[in-house]
């Protein structure tokens, strides 16, 4: 099987030690949960790192797909410019992918957005280290992002490749009163609802989620889900939810999906 597991992960800052120091401990189901999943993946054999980001080069009309040969990135937009990370790029899936579907153009960024890279940080922290292929969403429809995922996945079986993938998602930001984007009584519901759903591995309940409550909860989590559910498809993996909490007015879940 080319994908090997499938993960969701959130994207937060605060939750790599150096930026968040002393108010790390708030999230500490959070980083438990990504230590955790990171010893899962120390286990596979695999090539590749797949990130998906709701930040970084987002498309419109199609999915940027992040071709280059090495990537850079740093927290310096959150008051950690050192240490600075890079990555091995996988042009070859890269320019593979967007050959294989219409639903996918070539990015040539190079600089790596803290949805990829905060993802990234506790598989690194416990010593891997491979490639990596950056995949920005776009704001199309969730079902033509389910597609582009089953097209990503057929790329990756014809080249032979393994393939670990993350959708990289932070849930409702309206939870608290001082969340970063104002309270809202429904970003709670959305939460619950989406984990359920994930746990349930309710693929259609997903892909025709109720926009307005995706809206009012202030999400970037559904359209990254999209993909890997599409890129998932078929294949014999279940769902687990190994965390979920939001400490700081954002919901945090990490999710495994494994054989």
């Amino acid at each position: 099987m080319s994908i090997v597991f499938g993960a969701i992960m959130p994207h937060p800052p605060i939750v790599v030690p150096a930026v968040g120091k002393e108010r790390l401990k708030e999230a500490e189901k959070s980083r438990n949960a990504l230590e955790v999943i990171s010893q899962r993946f120390k286990g596979l054999e695999f090539d590749t790192i797949v990130v998906i980001t709701p930040h970084g080069d987002v498309g419109q009309a199609s999915v940027p797909v992040y071709t280059g040969h090495v990537f850079e990135g740093n927290f310096g937009q959150f008051g950690q410019p050192k240490p600075s990370f890079n990555f091995k790029g996988d042009p070859q899936l890269g320019l593979a992918v967007v050959k294989d579907t219409h639903l996918a153009t070539a990015c040539p960024e190079t600089v790596l957005d803290h949805g990829i890279l905060v993802p990234l940080y506790y598989p690194t922290a416990a010593g891997i280290k491979k490639p990596i292929l950056p995949i920005a969403i776009a704001f199309m429809p969730l079902s033509k992002l389910f597609e582009f995922g089953q097209a990503l996945s057929k790329t990756i079986d014809r080249l032979g490749r393994k393939v670990l993938l993350i959708a990289s998602a932070d849930m409702s930001h309206r939870l608290t009163q001082d969340a970063p984007s104002g309270f809202s009584p429904r970003g709670r519901e959305f939460d619950e609802k989406l984990v359920e759903l994930v746990k349930n591995y309710d693929i259609k309940g997903i892909l025709k989620f109720d926009p307005d409550l995706a809206e009012e909860a202030g999400q970037d989590a559904l359209w990254s889900i999209s993909i890997l559910l599409g890129a998932l498809d078929g294949k014999n993996l279940k769902p687990e939810i190994l965390s979920y909490e939001g400490p700081f007015g954002v919901g945090y879940l990490v999710a495994a999906f494994q054989p």
